[in-house]
């Protein structure tokens, strides 16, 4: 029995994915932010964003852009982009959003954070599959 660094829980109560990711601290290409930050089911929804993404594009390099005063998104050039030195690069990036899983829209960045508690939906949707009501949208 040995208990997790990273959330102090016994490791008997971690999937074996889980307890590795909790061993080795590595970043998560969609939200930048360490793997003892996710629950596995949002580790693997992050994961899945950024992959899906990338087979839809002939570049495979992930950048990182900034809109405006929003935090920064992980980003892919656009499949018409050459690299013959005549384009600027920063010009053809198109960034990686996550996408509600009921209605198509894009999530909001809380709504990215907690993508494994609401199901892959937006707070919207949310409410709407539980019956919650109040405060949002209203």
């Amino acid at each position: 029995m040995s208990t997790c660094t990273v959330c102090q829980k016994d490791s008997r109560k971690h999937s074996k994915k889980l307890w590795e990711m909790h061993k080795q601290v590595t970043k998560c290409m969609f939200c930048d932010k360490t793997s003892d930050a996710h629950s596995e089911m949002l580790w693997d929804m992050h994961k899945g964003t950024v992959e899906n993404a990338r087979r839809k594009t002939k570049h495979k390099k992930l950048w990182t852009m900034q809109i405006g005063q929003g935090r920064k998104c992980p980003a892919l050039l656009d499949t018409d982009f050459s690299s013959n030195g005549h384009m600027n690069p920063a010009e053809w990036l198109i960034p990686i959003y996550m996408s509600c899983t009921e209605c198509g829209l894009f999530l909001g960045s809380i709504e990215e954070d907690y993508a494994d508690m609401l199901g892959g939906m937006c707070l919207k949707c949310f409410m709407e599959a539980t019956d919650l009501t109040g405060g949002y949208g209203e």
